[in-house]
């Protein structure tokens, strides 16, 4: 990591799971290392997270684990300074706001040259303006932020210099994922699903913001009027018993599949008739630009990010945010309509080729940090 001539980058995570934003480091780091080698060495610090390890141990990237616990861990502050000093960091990049803060800190205390610290805002969430000031005007220099949205609203809350975020799109289109019949057949087979049935799924974290409620409500609806659907869904996280309560409770069983965390999450998008994204904050929508990789028809609400790749009834279709009603009505609308299904498929396809190319995303990425190193 201390070769000559190349400046040393590293990557800090702080959060514990494997989201969007976990996936965007990976990616990053690969092409990053595939075609900016002469330039960079990166490396990443993560919070014992362990699919993250496994993921850059694949990818022969070299990551260190360190303990971060809260806001005032004094032991990850020292664990992480004496990192940055023994490696010769020229650059950190942020992803979460508690490796943020603790490797912020550590980066200003090493007195006798500048580190470069940049945060890459994953999430449009509102920032607390007082926690936003602290972190973002003193231990920041520079933001990249997934969309427009959520440039804005930086802007907005806490007064962000504009001159100082640059948009740069999650690096998610990186090769021609060719899914045949076969695996397709084998996806809805594992779940249990039969050929003439509809497959309408929501696929992500079980968390608040992603809208379970108002799919679950949505589907409410929609069985009223057949029973040729079924509602899939994909993923793992802290509201799982409250969905499946909520489920129970509007005798809704027999038409749900909740199935937790799958690998190889290609074929059960490509299985799916249907992808739905109702929820009710995104900074961009990770799930989206994977479903239209695949060309695949997404329902989604019009909140954050999403408006910036699907545009109704051009590259899919939008909802009220909440109204589960207008979700139930797009589908029976869309659902026995294949032609409009491919052509909005498609046309997300050529949408999300031009804005989220890993290879191009990595460049730029690259461009920025070597902008701003050799400014220091």
């Amino acid at each position: 990591m201390n070769k000559k001539n190349k400046f040393n980058i590293l990557h800090i995570d702080g959060f514990k799971g494997f989201g969007g934003a976990q996936n965007d480091i990976v990616i990053l780091l690969q092409f990053m290392k595939k075609y900016h080698a002469e330039d960079f060495n990166v490396c990443v610090i993560h919070n014992n997270n362990e699919r993250l390890k496994t993921e850059l141990d694949k990818l022969e990237i070299p990551n260190f684990s360190v303990k971060m616990t809260n806001f005032i861990d004094i032991f990850a502050v020292l664990k992480i300074r004496r990192f940055l000093k023994s490696q010769n960091i020229d650059l950190i990049n942020f992803h979460s706001s508690l490796d943020h803060f603790l490797g912020g800190i550590a980066a200003s205390s090493i007195f006798k040259r500048k580190i470069i610290k940049i945060l890459t805002r994953h999430v449009a969430y509102k920032v607390d303006f007082f926690k936003g000031f602290l972190i973002f005007r003193f231990l920041t220099d520079r933001f990249i932020v997934i969309s427009g949205f959520i440039k804005k609203r930086l802007v907005k809350d806490i007064k962000i210099d504009p001159q100082k975020i640059k948009i740069i799109y999650s690096p998610r289109i990186y090769n021609e994922t060719a899914l045949y019949a076969t695996e397709k057949n084998d996806a809805r087979n594992e779940l249990g699903i039969r050929h003439e049935e509809k497959m309408i799924s929501l696929i992500g974290r079980l968390s608040k913001e992603k809208g379970h409620e108002v799919f679950i409500k949505a589907a409410e609806l929609i069985v009223k009027a057949r029973n040729d659907i079924k509602f899939v869904i994909i993923g793992e996280g802290e509201l799982y018993s409250q969905i499946v309560d909520l489920i129970n409770k509007k005798k809704l069983g027999n038409y749900f599949i909740i199935s937790g965390f799958k690998e190889n999450i290609e074929k059960f998008i490509a299985a799916s008739d249907l992808i739905t994204v109702p929820s009710g904050l995104e900074g961009m929508g990770s799930i989206i630009i994977e479903s239209c990789a695949l060309k695949k028809a997404v329902i989604a609400s019009n909140v954050g990010g999403i408006p910036e790749i699907i545009v109704n009834d051009e590259t899919g279709l939008l909802f009220k945010n909440e109204d589960y009603k207008g979700l139930a009505d797009k589908i029976i609308y869309l659902i026995d309509k294949p032609g409009l299904i491919e052509k909005l498929g498609l046309n997300c396809y050529n949408e999300v080729v031009k804005k989220f190319d890993a290879k191009t995303i990595a460049s730029e990425t690259a461009m920025f940090y070597i902008d701003l190193l050799k400014c220091r």
